[in-house]
């Protein structure tokens, strides 16, 4: 099944950006909490971060290997389910800080309501062309697709530091 039409194809390179973009969101998400939060919610915040981390490590790792492999990975259902995992978590887990955000800071609560909306189809999309352009290019332009992915990681929770 061909992607035309007015679906727009993504390339590699904005497949990285999306995936990037989940990064920011979800750091933004921790500085918050870690700034308006008490030590219990610290807590449940680490938890349900690194639930959602943990998601999106096993996405990277598997999209690495694919491109080493020059194929498609294992199961792209899985990486699928991963991923829609991953943001049901990372959602969850910015929302939960949400709450934290006093009403005189709409500025903040807007940005988190934005975070939150992160759309499912687009990044699995995205995944799809970054293990497409993979199996086709040189090993230059998947070594570059890997370093790229490669810093798309999450941080562990505790290298993140409090909002200003």
């Amino acid at each position: 099944m061909s992607n035309s039409g007015s679906t727009k194809k993504l390339n590699w390179q904005e497949a990285v950006a999306r995936l990037a973009r989940e990064r920011t969101a979800a750091e933004t998400c921790v500085a918050l909490l870690k700034k308006r939060g008490d030590a219990a919610a610290i807590d449940r915040g680490a938890l349900a971060y690194g639930e959602a981390k943990a998601e999106y490590d096993g996405i990277i790792a598997g999209l690495i290997v694919a491109l080493a492999q020059k194929a498609a990975p294992a199961s792209l259902p899985d990486i699928e389910a991963r991923l829609r995992r991953g943001i049901e978590k990372r959602e969850a887990f910015c929302l939960s800080v949400q709450a934290l955000v006093p009403a005189q800071h709409e500025g903040e609560k807007g940005w988190i309501e934005d975070v939150v909306k992160s759309a499912v189809g687009p990044l699995v999309d995205a995944i799809k062309a970054i293990w497409l352009r993979g199996r086709d290019d040189d090993a230059q332009v998947r070594k570059t697709i890997e370093t790229q992915l490669e810093a798309t990681a999450w941080p562990e929770f505790a290298a993140i530091k409090p909002g200003p």
